[in-house]
């Protein structure tokens, strides 16, 4: 009988309307090149949880489900299925390839974020 769970359980996963768009290639390959540069840069990011716990130092590394993060001589590691945000201090808009936007030029604009009870579902 447990076996059928995890054999139902894997095909609901198989099958999510989300998997089937994009492959895992693609969809990771934006976070990979964000965590990957502020990881290679040494930028101090700010990471928000969903119990509303910040968590700020340096990645260290990443993997498709989690992210180590150092802060205060200590190393974490966050579950992504956590994280809220991830806030670099500095602005990364250059780490994009033109030719992927459609070769756009100029500069980007990202929203700025003033407040965390903006992410609070009410």
């Amino acid at each position: 009988m447990e076996q059928n769970f995890r054999m139902n359980q894997a095909n609901h996963k198989a099958n999510h309307p989300y998997k089937r768009r994009m492959p895992l290639s693609k969809s990771f390959r934006i976070q990979e090149t964000f965590l990957n540069h502020c990881r290679r840069e040494k930028i101090n990011v700010v990471i928000q949880l969903f119990d509303q716990s910040i968590v700020e130092g340096l990645i260290v590394g990443f993997d498709q489900e989690s992210i180590v993060v150092s802060a205060r001589g200590t190393q974490q590691l966050l579950f992504k299925s956590s994280v809220v945000c991830i806030r670099p201090f500095e602005e990364l808009h250059l780490i994009f390839n033109d030719s992927t936007r459609g070769g756009r030029r100029g500069g980007v604009t990202y929203p700025r974020v003033t407040s965390i009870s903006s992410y609070r579902h009410h």
